[in-house]
């Protein structure tokens, strides 16, 4: 049995590779194309790739960057001629983002008051919607999906449990069957509070379209700030042959900006750290020879107001907004507001309150829209929340001791000898460690060094004014004693400092006096 088994393999093996077909001579007509020598060495040819394997190219299409060259101008234009004539402004469309308490309710306001909610509102979403056809309504959606992820990622670990629930498209014909599902942000119930919860549905569009989404590319701010860049895009292109020639891409940029330390400006010598915020939308669709681009610019700057607890008293905001969209038959269309307002920040939370809007200036000639109203105050809110958490971090800097204020005394450190008993004035100011600017403050918790009681310093608190600084006595002990001195420390509008080992003290007995002060 087992020689029969071993036998059979090699009888179909030989029969597979023996010279002739049986029949005889006669062969199946040859394969090879008229002229094949079969002494020549052929290579085989390449195969291409499948399509759903062919990464999409980076470059945008040549149509995207005309209708970008002609709305462009026109927003330079608007804010150059600075007409800001003030609008009307209903400040109940600022309703919805009061009285929220963390990053998840932020997002599922935000995320529909960009999208789908205001999109095709008014005369200009109608036109809107007509141009982009019967896929309007799934523009939206993939406008929708694009906010909420990219908002939920740009806030970070802040964020990260804020659920998402996908809800996809009901579809009543047979096209619909073909387009992804829909991603919402949702929330329970006050009782239950935000959950982790993101319900993954397959994209049935994938056959249909080459998807090609990058990574989310973040950016750290510049030396002197904090804050971020990031940006989020994503691209559809149609394959043969339901959806060839379609191309969609959408892109989302945000950057919230707050420097690292206050300065302190205008007369009142005003603890103040600036900020600036930008954030844009664009998506851009062409299908059966018609194109469509549509844009949302943001861009403001900020000015938070610091009080004397080093704490954040109040950020104004100076915000303009700019809407357009442009299309192969559809008439360019650019409308930009000005916004100016307030908020404060909850110090538990880092979320703004006292949310305020201001005044709202129209800089475009055709007058602002009352459709307008609601997406300016989700876009001002938009500034206000991704601003406010910055400067809630740019607060936590500037409260780490000295890093950007520093304590100065004259006479200097080390620069007076010991006597015994002998009393020392010493003139102390606080100043900003970049501009060296003196800083309006009070000292508190004077206390002699290296230990309570060695020596006295008095007082133990005292005021420091530009041109006025504070004046501590320091009498020496008795007997020498290494390290003799005080140390005193201050919370200020521009920052916290409290003295150092060894900022102010006696000179020991060897030690080579150095005169260095910065008060006179």
């Amino acid at each position: 049995m087992d020689k029969m088994d071993f036998r059979l393999p090699i009888l179909v093996v030989t029969m597979l590779f023996t010279p002739s077909c049986i029949g005889g001579d006669k062969h199946l007509p040859s394969s090879n194309p008229p002229g094949y020598d079969p002494n020549k060495v052929y290579t085989a040819p390449v195969v291409p790739p499948s399509a759903s394997s062919i990464p999409i190219p980076p470059t945008q299409p040549a149509e995207l960057e005309q209708l970008r060259s002609t709305l462009d101008p026109l927003e330079v234009d608007q804010k150059a001629k600075g007409n800001k004539e003030k609008v009307p402004f209903d400040s109940s469309s600022l309703q919805p983002f009061k009285g929220v308490t963390n990053p998840c309710e932020i997002l599922s306001k935000l995320a529909p008051g960009l999208g789908s909610a205001q999109l095709f509102a008014g005369h200009e979403g109608m036109a809107l919607k007509k141009a982009l056809g019967p896929e309007a309504d799934e523009v939206a959606r993939r406008i929708d999906e694009q906010l909420a992820q990219g908002l939920k990622h740009s806030l970070g670990s802040g964020a990260a449990d804020c659920p998402i629930s996908v809800r996809p498209h009901k579809s009543s014909d047979q096209i619909d069957r073909f387009h992804p599902a829909r991603v919402m942000l949702a929330h329970t119930t006050s009782a239950q509070p935000f959950l982790l919860a993101q319900t993954t549905i397959p994209d049935t569009s994938q056959d249909d379209y080459d998807v090609n989404k990058p990574p989310m590319r973040r950016e750290n701010a510049p030396a002197g700030w904090v804050g971020y860049k990031t940006t989020d895009t994503m691209m559809r292109v149609g394959k043969p042959p339901r959806t060839e020639g379609i191309y969609e891409s959408y892109e989302m940029v945000i950057a919230p900006r707050a420097k690292q330390c206050p300065h302190l400006e205008g007369p009142d010598l005003k603890g103040i750290a600036d900020g600036t915020f930008e954030w844009s939308f664009v998506m851009y669709r062409r299908a059966m020879g018609q194109a469509v681009l549509y844009r949302r610019h943001v861009i403001a700057t900020l000015k938070g107001e610091v009080d004397d607890n080093a704490k954040v008293k109040q950020v104004d905001f100076d915000v303009t907004v700019t809407l357009q969209h442009i299309g192969t038959e559809l008439a360019p269309y650019s409308q930009s507001y000005g916004s100016t307002g307030h908020f404060t920040l909850d110090q538990r939370t880092s979320l703004p309150q006292e949310f305020k809007i201001i005044t709202v200036s129209d800089f475009s000639e055709s007058g602002a829209q009352a459709n307008d109203a609601q997406l300016i105050g989700t876009l001002t809110a938009l500034v206000a929340y991704f601003s406010g958490q910055e400067y809630y971090k740019a607060q936590q800097y500037w409260n780490h001791p000295n890093t950007c204020v520093e304590i100065v005394f004259n006479p200097a450190t080390k620069t007076q000898r010991f006597a015994p008993n002998k009393s020392y004035q010493v003139k102390t100011e606080l100043r900003t460690k970049k501009e060296q600017t003196v800083v309006p403050t009070k000292f508190k918790e004077a206390r002699e060094r290296p230990r309570d009681g060695n020596g006295r310093v008095s007082p133990r608190e005292a005021d420091s004014q530009p041109g006025a600084p504070a004046m501590f006595a320091y009498q020496a002990p008795a007997s020498r004693v290494r390290h003799s001195g005080f140390r005193a420390k201050t919370v200020s509008r521009a920052g916290v400092a409290e003295t150092k080992d060894g900022e102010w003290e006696l000179a020991p007995a060897d030690y080579i006096l150095e005169f260095k002060s910065h008060i006179v």
